[in-house]
């Protein structure tokens, strides 16, 4: 249950990237001069297109939102958590691409 509601706060991040919700990071990220393309799109333009991409990114910062904090009480920080944190952005990643694949699919 813990991993889902974690799922859907990283799909909720994502959703609010890719739909400008949050525009204040959203325009601040695009305006970045990092990789562009030959159509003259920024790394972050592209990124936030596409939900597997986003999706992520956002599932390292609500892994590190909200385990990090754990491990930094327990004292656990080793390099372990490098592979929780890429699993659960995998994770992360396949769930909002699945989850914006089936929404556009009812709209």
């Amino acid at each position: 249950m813990n991993m889902l509601i974690l799922l859907l706060a990283s799909y909720g991040l994502c959703f609010g990237l890719m739909n400008d919700k949050m525009a204040v990071i959203t325009d601040l990220a695009k305006k970045i001069p990092l990789f562009r393309d030959n159509g003259g799109q920024t790394f972050f333009e592209r990124m936030f297109l596409c939900p597997y991409c986003t999706g992520f990114h956002t599932g390292w910062v609500v892994w590190c939102a909200v385990r990090l904090p754990d491990h930094f009480a327990a004292g656990t920080l080793d390099v372990s958590l490098v592979g929780g944190v890429l699993a659960f952005s995998f994770a992360s990643s396949a769930f909002c691409y699945g989850a914006d694949t089936i929404i556009q699919w009812f709209e």
